[in-house]
């Protein structure tokens, strides 16, 4: 006969283990409708219409991360690759060879999707190669429409997010700049879209400190904490002539002037950060716009002069910001393509203002990687051209890579620069989405 402290004690091993397995049965069903829920999620940005590419960083993970698309919008997938600044070969999980404790892979499955993957500074980053989308539908320049989504959770530096960004070593007249999301630049702590006709410099002629970067951005007026999963977004609305900005779906209007805008432009109110108004094409390494350094602008009427350099239809244009007419000084622009020191025109080409001119090549002749745009400004004064400030030389090079975690061309190009964070999901959309689109995508 089994005595009464044997049968209380029997019965509380029973107890704990019938409440164990409903504790885990439990748990398993959480975890069975958390994987449901994911999954959903991952299928509903992955139908959407006008699809570029959404990476969830689980498909196609034995290689390369594959990315979703739009069978209408795109043909084929793209690619995300680890990468590590300092080593040229790409990576995918499964051969990543660094184990230390920088550069070590993390995951985290707590996010909207379940997969997400930390990208820490020049340690890890993700890339797409240029070869793998130049021309198609990721490479957004012109007057293109676009979203950017990004859905993320910051644990430390916070810059670039995600997008096609290379800041060419700080050269005003180099770069191969976009557009791209990022978080804490300009003293924010909200969403910041960047964006650029240039590619360098969005001021060149300005010499105040911060005017060797690019300036043209969106900034949401809500600030966001680290170690919380947000959906960050961007728009480019290329016949509103607006980019903005989005934090979980929602446009936080932002008044905010920029010191290098003020120096050049003058004024007089503070400006729209959010929305912010961008009337430029995107830059694209055949099509750009040049702006000029070397002219006074504080207190006078013209505030730039600008040369848009179009080489697939081989147009050039320029124009001027400002009231040209109170400026009795004539104006143009000389123009050449040099290769090995040599112009490919057997004469140079003068631009005034406000006319469309072609570019005429010999058959044999097209503008090949490595070639040199040479443009310079030049006034008249007593019936003689003399140059204003310094000729513009943009070598021509493939474009750079959509990155994620990185942006690319900081000079010394350190490893210890860039953003700390986990990224869950990026997805690119050849349109516009609304603003309903894009509170359902926050999954909040």
């Amino acid at each position: 006969m089994v005595s009464e402290p044997i049968l209380r004690t029997m019965n509380s091993v029973m107890l704990r283990w019938f409440w164990l397995i409903i504790v885990s049965a439990l748990l398993g069903s959480v975890s069975e409708a958390s994987n449901s829920q994911q999954s959903a999620r991952i299928l509903e940005v992955a139908e959407m219409n006008g699809l570029v590419a959404f990476w969830d960083f689980h498909h196609g993970r034995d290689g390369g991360w594959e990315s979703y698309f739009d069978n209408s919008v795109l043909d084929h997938s793209l690619p995300i690759y680890l990468r590590r600044i300092g080593d040229d070969s790409v990576y995918s999980v499964d051969d990543w060879p660094y184990s230390d404790e920088e550069s070590k892979l993390t995951f985290d499955d707590s996010g909207p999707f379940g997969t997400a993957i930390k990208f820490n500074k020049g340690h890890i980053y993700g890339a797409v190669s240029r070869n793998d989308f130049d021309g198609s539908a990721l490479d957004v320049h012109g007057k293109k429409p676009f979203t950017l989504i990004a859905w993320v959770k910051f644990v430390g530096e916070r810059h670039l997010v995600a997008g096609i960004w290379d800041e060419g070593g700080w050269n005003r007249y180099d770069g191969m700049r976009q557009y791209a999301l990022f978080a804490g630049l300009f003293r924010q702590k909200g969403v910041i879209a960047h964006i650029s006709a240039t590619g360098a410099a969005s001021f060149p002629q300005s010499d105040i400190d911060g005017s060797q970067y690019a300036r043209l951005r969106a900034i949401d007026g809500q600030a966001f904490e680290d170690e919380e999963w947000i959906a960050m977004g961007m728009t480019h609305d290329p016949e509103a002539g607006r980019v903005v900005a989005y934090l979980n779906g929602k446009m936080t209007p932002l008044q905010l002037n920029d010191p290098v805008t003020q120096d050049v432009f003058e004024l007089p109110d503070v400006q729209a950060a959010n929305p912010f108004a961008f009337e430029h094409p995107i830059f694209s390494p055949q099509s750009f716009l040049i702006k000029f350094n070397g002219h006074a602008y504080r207190g006078q009427p013209i505030k730039e002069h600008r040369l848009w350099v179009d080489l697939n239809k081989q147009i050039l244009h320029y124009e001027t910001e400002g009231d040209s007419g109170n400026d009795s000084k004539p104006y143009r622009v000389r123009f050449e393509i040099r290769r090995d020191g040599q112009s490919l025109l057997a004469q140079p080409l003068y631009v005034k203002e406000s006319e469309a001119q072609v570019i005429e090549f010999a058959d044999s002749m097209a503008v090949s990687h490595g070639d040199v745009v040479w443009a310079r400004l030049e006034t008249q004064e007593k019936g003689e051209w003399s140059p204003v400030g310094t000729a513009v030389q943009r070598v021509i090079r493939q474009g750079a890579p959509f990155t994620i975690g990185r942006a690319l061309g900081l000079g010394s190009e350190e490893i210890e620069h860039g953003s700390q964070l986990f990224v869950d999901g990026v997805a690119v959309f050849n349109r516009v989405l609304s603003k309903e689109e894009l509170t359902q995508l926050s999954f909040r």
